[in-house]
């Protein structure tokens, strides 16, 4: 296009063509507008659906934060056990309207990126004809006026507008561009939404078969009324197991280990070790991708070479170091894929995250180099982390909710409070169980 302006500089230009060419543009823009302004009304039906459920989902947490402060009971239990099936069952609903809304967004978003090519598209061929008009027809204009007697001063007036003309077209030409470009960039971010809700969708399972035990104990529970010592310590071991689901090097991590590095933890983070072992839980315990992976296949190309950094240093062979698999569920993808794996260990930090840390752990640990499979340094890691958040250290739960989101999610965490609400039900039972390590 650079070219094509260069040459515009030697002919001149009528102002019957200037405004043909702004007449154009200003119906673009103006249809623009109108396109970008409008709202689905299936987005807001579903926005207000997913917006109704949070507010039901905020009314059974609280709930169940009440009664996690009364003293242990039966029928304690079974009614956080009741509110907390409910939660689990809306907040599975709410994934899925978000997925759906995320769907209709998409769906939008390329029918305007497509909108918007045809536009552009039809405006550079429309310029290109003009140009080569020009081209023709102007070869022998400056000829005529050097010998026709014919006033220099019209000509320079002549090809001072037309550079005038020239940077309004160029304007219009990149206010174009940046406006495909923000749209593909819309796009690029509504994909990347939906490969996370895609990804939720498959560790969804765990919250599935979570929905799947609370209703068994709770009809355990209930079976047992005449017997309440009998179903506590039942319950207690129904959690117990529950709980020992972490791993790490795709390999189950002993139960005592992890309150054992947890309470190391706290020392150094200040951190409450209940609350670094729910985040341990949800992270490394969800199926079975925490070391599913292998870095040439489901990790980022960008991370290639840090992560082979960071084996190195520990002496690890990164081509048999396990990482957290590419979770595949994107049909719009070309490898069905779109998102990344490739997570590492048990607090399942991203190479370039880890090394972020890495000195921090080091310093405060004085294990030198870091290791992120390592249980201890991983859950310094993520305390140091978590404890970023204003009130986490001093034990505020919001706090706690906010912290376990943006672990997941940064930024868009309130997005995901399903999986802060998992991390405090694990935290609230390591809590009950750690006076037995």
């Amino acid at each position: 296009m650079k070219q094509i302006f260069s040459k515009i500089k030697l002919f001149p230009i009528y102002s019957a063509n200037i405004g043909i060419i702004f007449f154009v543009a200003t119906i673009f823009f103006a249809s623009e507008a109108g396109t970008r302004g409008a709202a689905p009304s299936q987005n807001e039906i579903l926005k207000t659906r997913i917006d109704d459920l949070q507010k039901q989902i905020e009314m059974y947490q609280k709930d169940i934060n009440e009664k996690s402060k009364k003293e242990e009971s039966l029928s304690n239990d079974i009614e956080i056990l009741a509110a907390d099936i409910k939660k689990i069952e809306l907040q599975i609903q709410e994934t899925n309207l978000q997925i759906a809304s995320l769907d209709g967004e998409i769906a939008g978003k390329e029918i305007e990126i497509e909108q918007m090519q045809k536009q552009v598209d039809a405006k550079k061929e429309m310029l290109a004809k003009f140009l080569q008009e020009l081209y023709e027809k102007g070869g022998g204009e400056t000829a005529e006026i050097v010998f026709s007697g014919q006033s220099f001063s019209d000509y320079f007036s002549k090809i001072e507008s037309l550079e005038s003309f020239e940077g309004q077209i160029k304007e219009t030409h990149d206010q174009l561009e940046a406006s495909k470009n923000a749209l593909k960039d819309e796009k690029e971010n509504l994909i990347e939404r939906k490969v996370d809700q895609e990804n939720l969708r498959g560790i969804q399972s765990d919250q599935e078969r979570s929905l799947e035990q609370e209703k068994t104990m709770e009809t355990l529970l209930v079976s047992q009324v005449r017997n309440e010592k009998l179903a506590l310590e039942q319950n207690m071991g129904k959690l117990q197991e529950e709980l020992s689901e972490i791993q790490s090097l795709g390999e189950p991590i002993n139960l005592e280990e992890a309150v054992k590095a947890a309470k190391y933890a706290v020392d150094l983070t200040q951190v409450a070790p209940e609350f670094l072992l729910g985040v341990l839980r949800v992270e490394s315990g969800l199926g079975t991708n925490v070391g599913g992976g292998r870095y040439k296949t489901d990790m980022n190309p960008a991370q290639w070479d840090t992560f082979k950094s960071i084996c190195k240093e520990i002496g690890l062979d990164p081509e048999k170091t396990p990482v957290s698999r590419r979770a595949c569920y994107n049909r719009d993808s070309g490898d069905g894929c779109g998102g990344w794996g490739g997570a590492m260990g048990p607090a399942q930090f991203m190479p370039s995250t880890w090394m972020g840390y890495k000195s921090k752990i080091e310093s405060v640990t004085g294990n030198k180099p870091a290791n992120p499979w390592s249980i201890e340094d991983s859950l310094v890691a993520m305390g140091l982390k978590l404890g970023s958040v204003e009130g986490v250290q001093a034990g505020d739960r919001d706090a706690w909710a906010k912290a376990a989101g943006m672990y997941l999610a940064g930024s868009n965490w309130e997005r995901y409070s399903w999986y802060s609400d998992r991390v405090l039900h694990y935290a609230d039972g390591f809590k009950k169980i750690m006076k037995n390590y």
